[in-house]
């Protein structure tokens, strides 16, 4: 008779004996193995490079299909619900008594997504973009485990049931907390787990977009700020493999439907520009509106003792009450942007959709609901480029491109006005047209509109928000954080120092005697003078002779510097911009050298900041 206890065991005695033969041949293998996650992980060795991208490949495989699913769902809810949805000349009123019901279907949206978030996820909706950027800077990519499950529902319930908002910004963070769970199931290093959240939302960007450059750049620009290569090629890796995924489903074609345009005179650039600061000055009105609506909304709750769960139902029906005139404002339909671009959307629908898009975005969304900013922008820059493009095209039919020109390019510009990244914009906006020729019209009112909306408004749509909480975020960096601290807590006073006046045949000698690369030269009164780094040195023993040469003849003087007043943030960002790995530190007084600041220093000294900081968020609300 057989053991029972035996027969139990035999297939977990077989896995591990397949496991140990393989791992043996590893050059890991460290003598013996248990079967456990951990050992398997140290046993892999996923944190390499190479081991690392396919796991990137992974993430990119089930990012691109949550997009189909999530991209689906909706079209499958929109369809079943708006079915009945009839379209008469340019009033869009609806047909019989069934138009009266079309404001309690984004309400009843509104209250499924409420209940949601009050009885299963327990806790009120943050903002999607916001939360992913707050996540990198400040909690080393760490997103919780279900979010992207919780935000694929809420989203499908809030988009299909007619919301305001878009599909773009939900699926970005839905395919970064899907990376960021994987790598904390992984049990990654911080570097890759923001790595691997970064793959997640290129990925889900791309695969809804049907853009994967734009898609990486998006992941590189606005959630990372990271442009190193170990960094870039993992999201490359995952945002071609998303955009695979989806194109087998979804097709090939470009998300819209664009004539062929192209740039009739020089002197049209000049109609550009001046629909880059109409944008730039419509994303200011659009985050004022909707972060207006969104506080009145909160204020309303808290005064009138409402239930959280209640207030999208609310947001819903008070959006539904716009949109039953106006369905171009639903967040599902792309058709009045496709009107718009093939200049053949009405007057009266491109005035009433720039006006209210922000309006029914901050009802549906503000309120408590679900859905992105991105594909309301595109809406809102798409009616404003339709309504330029008409008047100039009339005024100036020889010099200027007809209406659906402008709209393309004011659909880039404005959205390049709200999110200050014009160029994953630019990006975008030619992978999703197919139109190179219109590239040139798009970058020049992409950067205008950046431009001119940073210097109205200090906030972007997600900046706001952060700041807001108090948190200060750029190029990567928590600056609410970095900013407490000063340089001084970093600053080292051991570094090699020369006069000016030190002849080079010293410097030479010296450079062959330590591994020190980057040498400071100041006065004999200990003045700052410059820095002479490797580049300095090469060029130095390229020449031949240096008879006579000193210090002052070789230093590089125009270097950034910091002073004892300045705080880490400033120095982190120095680093980031620049391609220094030392800086001087001088006393604000005097211009005396008082010590330098070395980057993996100072980021390593952030990094446990940070360590410390993450420590008191685990208990964070879901965002």
């Amino acid at each position: 008779m057989k053991n029972p206890s035996k027969s139990k065991g035999s297939w977990t005695r077989n896995l591990l004996a397949v496991l140990y033969t393989f791992f043996r041949r590893s050059r890991y293998f460290k003598g013996s193995f248990k079967l456990t996650l951990e050992n398997i992980l140290i046993q892999l060795n996923l944190n390499q490079d190479l081991p690392f991208l396919f796991v990137a490949v992974f993430v990119g495989v089930a990012v691109g299909y949550v997009a189909v699913i999530f991209h689906d769902a909706i079209k499958i809810f929109s369809d079943f619900l708006f079915g009945g949805l009839e379209v008469f000349g340019t009033s869009f009123i609806t047909e019989g008594h069934w138009g009266l019901l079309l404001p309690f279907i984004p309400a009843l949206g509104g209250l499924l997504v409420g209940l949601y978030n009050a009885y299963i996820v327990k806790t009120r909706p943050g903002h999607g973009l916001a939360s992913v950027i707050k996540a990198v800077a400040q909690n080393e990519g760490t997103m919780p485990r279900r979010l992207w499950l919780h935000r694929t529902i809420t989203s499908v319930l809030s988009i299909g049931t007619g919301g305001g908002g878009g599909r773009e910004a939900p699926i970005v963070q839905v395919g970064a907390a899907l990376g960021s769970s994987v790598a904390q199931v992984l049990r990654f290093s911080p570097d890759r787990k923001r790595t691997l959240l970064g793959c997640g939302a290129a990925a889900g960007l791309a695969a809804v977009f049907n853009a994967p450059i734009g898609g990486v750049m998006f992941a590189i620009e606005v959630i990372l700020g990271d442009f190193s290569v170990r960094t870039f090629s993992p999201i490359v890796v995952a945002a071609v493999i998303g955009t695979v995924v989806s194109r087998s489903y979804l097709g090939n074609s470009p998300t819209f439907q664009v004539p062929d345009y192209s740039l009739v005179s020089n002197t049209e650039l000049l109609f550009y520009f001046v629909l880059g600061v109409l944008a730039g000055l419509s994303a200011v009105m659009f985050i004022k509106v909707y972060y207006r609506i969104e506080e009145t909304f909160l204020k309303v709750e808290k005064k009138r003792n409402i239930p959280v769960w209640a207030m999208p139902a609310i947001g819903g029906l008070l959006s539904g009450l716009i949109c039953m005139w106006l369905p171009g404002l639903y967040g599902y339909s792309y058709e009045v942007i496709d009107n718009a671009v093939r200049g053949t959307e009405s007057w009266l629908n491109m005035v009433g959709v720039y006006l209210l898009k922000p309006v029914v975005a901050g009802l549906s969304v503000g309120s408590g609901g679900a859905g992105g900013m991105f594909a309301p922008a595109m809406k809102m820059g798409a009616m404003l480029g339709g309504m330029f493009g008409n008047l100039v095209h009339t005024v100036f039919p020889d010099i200027t491109a007809t209406s659906g020109a402008y709209a393309l390019v004011g659909m880039g510009a404005l959205t390049a006005g709200i999110m200050r990244a014009p160029l994953t914009v630019i990006l975008i906006l030619f992978e999703v047209t197919g139109k190179y020729e219109i590239v040139l019209p798009i970058m020049f009112a992409a950067v205008s509109a950046a431009l001119i909306a940073r210097l109205a408004y200090n906030y972007s749509m997600e900046t706001y928000i952060l700041e807001k909480e108090g948190v200060r975020v750029g190029y990567g960096i928590a600056l609410s954080v970095a900013e407490n601290i000063s340089v001084l807590d970093v600053m080292k006073t051991s570094y090699v120092r020369f006069r000016d006046v030190t002849m080079a045949e010293k410097i030479i000698d010296v450079f062959h005697n330590t591994p020190e690369s980057n040498f400071l030269v100041t006065t004999e009164d200990d003045e700052f003078v410059g820095v002479i780094r490797l580049e300095e040195m090469s060029l130095l023993l390229k020449e031949g002779p240096i008879t006579g040469l000193i210090a002052d003849d070789i230093v590089k003087k125009d270097v950034p510097l910091l002073y004892d007043s300045s705080r880490l943030d400033e120095a982190l960002k120095l680093f980031e911009l620049t391609d220094y790995d030392v800086i001087p530190v001088l006393s604000r007084k005097s211009d005396k050298l008082l010590g330098v600041v070395r980057q993996e220093q100072a980021f390593s000294y952030y990094r446990k900041q940070m360590n410390l900081y993450g420590s008191d968020m685990e208990s964070e609300d879901v965002r």
